[in-house]
């Protein structure tokens, strides 16, 4: 758990970094890196045999882990789904970013609860 968690840190600093190129014009740059990405959190979906033994009580938490996941498939099609740097930016700022903090809020308790 405690990789996964930091695993959901680099995503937020490599998100950060795609809205810079996303900022200078370098949408391939950006989308490329966010894709990549993205597809490293695809394993750790809601069918994922140890998130389930971890979060399968936990209705409120699947439901987190579900909307950060429809948000990472969404990321993988960026270029089709939004068409420009602005709906790319919100995307990413209020959606992606904020799914993602929610759902790392859960690991995050999980891990003290386990801790102690």
């Amino acid at each position: 758990m405690a990789n996964y968690r930091d695993l959901l840190l680099e995503v937020e600093n490599a998100v950060q970094y795609v809205s810079e190129c996303y900022i200078k014009d370098d949408y391939d740059i950006g989308d490329r890196l966010l894709k990549s990405v993205m597809e490293g959190l695809i394993p750790y979906n809601e069918e994922n045999v140890t998130i389930q033994s971890i979060f399968i009580q936990d209705d409120m938490a699947m439901k987190t882990l579900t909307r950060f996941q429809e948000s990472v498939r969404s990321a993988l099609i960026v270029e089709e789904a939004y068409h420009d740097e602005q709906q790319r930016m919100r995307f990413l700022h209020e959606t992606l970013l904020p799914r993602k903090q929610k759902w790392k809020s859960v690991v995050e308790k999980y891990l003290y609860l386990m801790d102690n």
